[in-house]
């Protein structure tokens, strides 16, 4: 229910507090309490994708606490510390906002299905006075409560329920709103959270280093929640500089970042990444020609091949970690290795590389050329080396393809006249067929004719 304007300042603004570095309480927060249009407020975009106390209450747990507030809304949760009563107080929080369509939108409407209607392009996110909660089981009105204790990172008195909940959630007090992002961060440059998965934090799947974790924790909240901060922290650690290589004490080593982990890069990054190394130009249907991967607002936006989907990229249809996939599976590897997406950007004769190919005679000098613009480190010796012998058996290879298909060819010229003569015998030969039997056919047409002229006649 954003559509592709909304979704486009939405994004613009996000990126804006990225690059700005915004304290990530305060990011959150604006999120958390946004009102007013969405067109002139774009976190109120935030509000215009799930539209019910409970999914807004859901997803925003997940997001921004890495916990799933959702096992326990039919029941109290088997094995963990919420309980059914703290699912419907949590979703009482957003019982009181109200969405009304914004006059700018005019008659511009989108989403729509059979189960509900269509959207105003922006609406108008407001609190009202009145609005509640009912528990599922007692069907009670449940008031707003928060399902553990923290200080708010405020004095102030809040106005709204949803200003109450954003000052206990983004307070330097409550332990998993810092600890969740850090995990977040720690995971994103590592491979491998401290809590796998990144965004489900319980007493049942604890942190691998908890020492750590809460070192992190506390430097990122008295930082004043600055991520740079945290993400200079992580890259400068020895930890993070160590190479893939491993030995075998630890080769088998997943939680304990003793060696870095070969991770490939996600769809959207590979596929820029191709683009950008062939100097091809990205060409997605629905998209202005050149538009990166990377800056597709519509999940459902790919190449005809499917690359991005094949490649893992999410559907973006929940805040789950899980569905984005980076693994290798069949459908990824043949996109590598033989897909059209891939293989169209490598033979694009307006490419880069084609110009290199076609300029760069020399082929050791080609190799470094092609290396540096891949790898953006110059080749060393051994690599020059090991592509030229590389490059001399696909040389050898072409030539002998190339030949085994002229003598196919030549075979295949040779069968097709002779079948092109039988061809033209059976051809000959039904046409023959066909005027003898229509000369005996003549004299019987005629005499039925002239019986049924005579009928008529009559």
């Amino acid at each position: 229910f954003l559509g592709e304007e909304g979704a486009e300042v939405f994004r613009d603004w996000i990126h804006k507090q990225v690059e700005s570095n915004a304290p990530y309480d305060e990011f959150a927060r604006a999120i958390l309490t946004a009102s007013g249009s969405n067109r002139e407020n774009p976190a109120a975009s935030y509000y215009k994708v799930l539209r019910t106390p409970a999914e807004t209450m859901e997803n925003t747990t997940h997001l921004f606490l890495a916990t799933r507030f959702n096992c326990n809304k039919c029941h109290d949760h088997p094995f963990e510390r919420w309980t059914q009563d703290q699912y419907y107080q949590m979703a009482a929080f957003f019982a009181q906002v109200d969405l009304q369509a914004d006059p700018a939108a005019g008659d511009r409407r989108i989403g729509g299905s059979a189960v509900e209607g269509s959207k105003p392009l922006f609406e108008i996110v407001k609190d009202r006075k009145e609005g509640e909660v009912k528990h599922d089981k007692t069907g009670k009105v449940t008031p707003p409560d928060f399902p553990y204790p923290a200080k708010p990172c405020t004095e102030a008195a809040p106005s709204t329920r949803r200003e109450k909940l954003a000052m206990w959630m983004t307070s330097g007090d409550n332990r998993y709103f810092a600890l969740s992002y850090v995990n977040r961060l720690w995971g994103y440059l590592m491979g491998v959270g401290l809590i796998d998965p990144l965004d489900d934090i319980r007493a049942g799947n604890p942190p691998s280093n908890p020492v750590l974790l809460d070192y992190l924790t506390r430097e990122f909240v008295d930082s004043g929640f600055n991520t740079r901060r945290i993400l200079r922290l992580i890259c400068q650690s020895r930890t993070y500089q160590l190479s893939v290589a491993s030995h075998s004490w630890n080769a088998d080593d997943k939680i304990n970042y003793s060696h870095a982990t070969a991770r490939r890069l996600p769809a959207e990054v590979l596929m820029d990444a191709v683009y950008k190394v062939t100097g091809s130009t990205l060409n997605i249907p629905g998209v202005k020609l050149g538009t990166r991967a990377a800056q597709l607002l519509d999940s459902g936006s790919d190449v005809p091949s499917g690359f991005l989907a094949n490649l893992g990229r999410p559907p973006r249809e929940s805040a789950c970690e899980c569905e984005r996939s980076n693994d290798l599976r069949l459908g990824s590897v043949m996109s590598l290795l033989s897909g059209p997406a891939v293989s169209g950007a490598v033979n694009d004769p307006k490419s880069e590389l084609a110009r290199l190919v076609g300029q760069q005679k020399d082929d050791p000098s080609l190799v470094r050329e092609v290396f540096l613009r891949i790898l953006n480190r110059p080749a060393t010796d051994k690599e020059v080396e090991s592509s030229l012998k590389i490059m001399s058996h696909l040389e050898e290879e072409h030539i002998r393809l190339t030949n085994e298909l002229a003598k196919a060819e030549g075979t295949w010229a040779e069968t097709l006249a002779r079948k092109e003569q039988e061809r033209a015998a059976l051809i000959q030969k039904a046409e023959a067929a066909l005027t003898s039997h229509l000369m005996e056919q003549a004299p019987k047409v005629a005499l039925a004719e002239r019986e049924r002229d005579a009928a008529i006649a009559r």
